[in-house]
């Protein structure tokens, strides 16, 4: 076999296996992997949507898009062609501009002396506006 990927069926159009047909361990890595994949997907949405604080989920939406990059590495493996490899010099480059505006964000928020929203919710108290001096 030589060093460039190999092709399978989905990128050569040929019909799904047939029963009593073997997958090659190449195939079954890839969809171990796929599996973790959306596994992974899955725990960081959660992550993403239960919060507590705003800065979870600015990491877990970071870690979103590095599952997603990942997804997009598979695929690419997968199918053989190098067509999505731009894809993810792009979702790499948002998402590193992505942590370092929420860095920046939360660095300013806390020298301005502001708390984060998220923490007054369970004590009753009002979270300081942007008109209003504590």
């Amino acid at each position: 076999m030589s060093t460039a990927l190999r092709p399978t069926a989905v990128s050569a159009g040929a019909r799904p296996l047939a029963a009593g047909t073997e997958l090659s361990a190449y195939d079954v890595t890839a969809v171990v992997i796929a599996a973790l994949l959306v596994a992974a997907g899955l725990m960081v949405t959660l992550r993403l949507v239960l919060g507590p604080t705003t800065l979870d989920r600015a990491v877990a939406l970071d870690a979103l898009v590095a599952v997603v990059m990942a997804g997009v590495g598979v695929q690419t493996a997968v199918q053989g062609n190098a067509f999505y490899l731009p894809v993810l010099l792009v979702l790499s480059f948002l998402g590193f501009t992505g942590s370092v505006g929420v860095a920046r964000f939360m660095a300013l928020r806390d020298e301005a002396g502001t708390g984060d929203v998220d923490e007054s919710q369970d004590t009753g108290e009002e979270s300081g506006g942007p008109g209003e001096m504590r």
